[in-house]
């Protein structure tokens, strides 16, 4: 049997930073793997965002196969939220059931979305930055003393601004917090694996992606290096982020040993803010397709004014107060910055529903396809790089609770959450992007890195979608392939001699992909994690 497997997790890593500043000597263990491996852009699903994208590494499948499209379920017949998604939600088979199941020993750690604890038979698991605070989040419990010291996630600098009086003393904390972080999980893993030994290890490393979300001006290549407005104590703490990171990697990538193979990756690329936002609803409105109360500032008024207070909760709504909901045939909301999903108002699905199914609700697709897909802005720019219907782009059991519609922007334009409320108030079509202070967002350009024995070496590769990666996870465990996963092994990276002798190996659908999802075990432990990712940005 092949060696061990170490997979680490770098979120929103991407080689428009990490390449350059590997080739420069900046991160000296990621350029060794480079050196003796393959790397190239791994893509990210739509949207490029955390829980959908991981779901997709640990299952093999796209949304519509595992059933997560964002951070909150999907409310594809109701007009109020559908709560937030966890664990419970990924209706697929994990690669690491897979191998249990093949009788390979896993450790997983802090790979999201991993609450509530879904646990590996014979492996451990130690839950991500879901888990409410006080509840368990490893399995087994006694997983927790191995870890010793250890955070799960760091309350962000929400509204962090550079205009901001005590903006340096907050940049600083923050980037010093995250710095703990990545060594203490670092630390926390090289213990683990110590104690327990698997034939593969995983850990996700939140660092990359939230230090770029709020300071992406510092180190975006786009930029000059030094243009006097950045403040260099700022710069040269955000840097040793990176540094702890690799650092990081390194000692993991030693204590693995010589005859590991290593598999790094991405679940989402970065760049830069959209400059400008574009109003989805408002241009649904404008076609006739999204309809507002009349006099609705008039409404307003009267229910905060005049009603009793018990009366406000039930009267001071999006539907009783702006949204003319039985009359609208379709309306936009934001899955992440850069991905709106739209809804068609179809009868016999919502309780209140327009749009007749068929031929009718086929041309109301139609027309917001094509529309959005012809729009551009006063200067003559695109403002979508695609817009399209849910089963042109996902595939699965569950491509029916994904958006009628899914419309991606251009890097320059960008989704406001809140976006229903936000942009049904205003006239205008564009405006300006401000969102809880950050300068850097998601892209859908990854990174992948496969080094070991098993792996060839010829420097950059082909791109992959990262539904690739499991498959090629469990190839180097020597497990078949489950024939339902997405994407094959990535055997153009693999040496042909350990192919001649661990051919690709398939195996039938393993386990029940349909369990059903679970509820959080308090209203108010859902309501802690949901502020958690609001204050991140993830969640409206």
């Amino acid at each position: 049997m092949p060696g061990s497997v170490l997979v680490i997790g770098l979120d929103g890593a991407c080689w428009r930073l990490f390449a350059p500043w590997a080739r420069a000597g900046r991160l000296p263990a990621l350029a060794a793997l480079m050196e003796r491996g393959t790397w190239g852009a791994l893509a990210s699903t739509v949207p490029a965002l955390t829980l959908p994208a991981w779901s997709s590494f640990m299952t093999g499948k796209n949304p519509g196969g595992h059933g997560v499209y964002a951070f909150h379920r999907m409310a594809f017949d109701r007009y109020e939220s559908a709560g937030l998604a966890n664990a419970a939600d990924v209706r697929a088979v994990r690669i690491w059931d897979v191998a249990a199941q093949a009788g390979r020993r896993v450790g997983v750690i802090n790979v999201p979305p991993s609450y509530p604890l879904r646990p590996i038979p014979n492996g451990y698991l130690v839950s991500c930055m879901l888990t409410p605070p006080g509840e368990r989040f490893t399995d087994p419990p006694e997983v927790a003393e191995d870890l010793g010291q250890y955070e799960i996630d760091l309350p962000p600098p929400k509204g962090l601004r550079r205009d901001q009086r005590d903006y340096r003393e907050r940049a600083l904390a923050y980037l010093a917090g995250m710095r703990r972080q990545t060594r203490l999980r670092g630390e926390a893993t090289l213990r683990v694996m110590a104690r327990r030994p698997t034939d593969a290890t995983c850990v996700v490393f939140y660092a990359p992606d939230r230090v770029q979300h709020y300071f992406w001006e510092y180190i975006d290549p786009e930029r000059p290096a030094s243009d006097g407005t950045l403040d260099e104590e700022v710069r040269t703490a955000l840097l040793g982020v990176y540094d702890e990171l690799d650092a990081a990697v390194g000692r993991l990538v030693e204590r693995a040993g010589p005859d590991a193979n290593v598999v790094l990756l991405s679940d989402h690329g970065f760049g830069a803010k959209p400059q400008r936002s574009v109003r989805i609803n408002r241009w649904l409105a404008d076609q006739g397709l999204l309809k507002r109360h009349p006099f609705w500032t008039l409404r307003r008024s009267i229910v905060r004014k005049t009603f009793p207070e018990a009366w406000r909760a039930r009267y001071d709504t999006l539907d009783h107060i702006l949204v003319n909901r039985p009359r609208s045939r379709a309306w936009s909301e934001a899955l992440f910055t850069g991905t709106a999903g739209i809804w068609v108002h179809e009868r016999g699905r919502y309780p209140l529903g327009c749009v007749s199914p068929g031929e009718e609700y086929e041309r109301v697709r139609t027309r917001i396809v094509d529309g959005l897909g012809a729009l551009t802005d006063p200067a003559g720019n695109r403002v979508f790089r695609s817009v399209q219907r849910r089963e042109d782009l996902y595939r699965g059991p569950y491509v029916a609770s994904a958006p009628d519609v899914i419309a991606g922007c251009e890097p320059r334009f960008g989704i406001m959450f809140e976006s229903l409320r936000r942009e049904l108030r205003t006239p205008d079509l564009f405006g300006s992007y401000e969102e809880l202070g950050y300068t850097g967002t998601h892209d859908p350009s990854g990174i992948y890195l496969l080094a070991g024995p098993a792996v060839a070496a010829p420097g950059e590769g082909a791109e992959y979608p990262i539904e690739a990666i499991p498959p090629t996870v469990l190839h180097l465990m020597d497990v078949p392939v489950p024939e339902d996963f997405d994407a094959a092994v990535m055997t153009e990276a693999l040496r042909p001699e350990f192919l001649a002798t661990h051919p690709v190996r398939s195996q039938p659908p393993v386990g029940d992909a349909a369990a059903e999802a679970a509820g959080w075990r308090s209203s108010e432990d859902e309501a802690h994690v949901a502020e958690h990712l609001r204050a991140l940005g993830y969640f409206e």
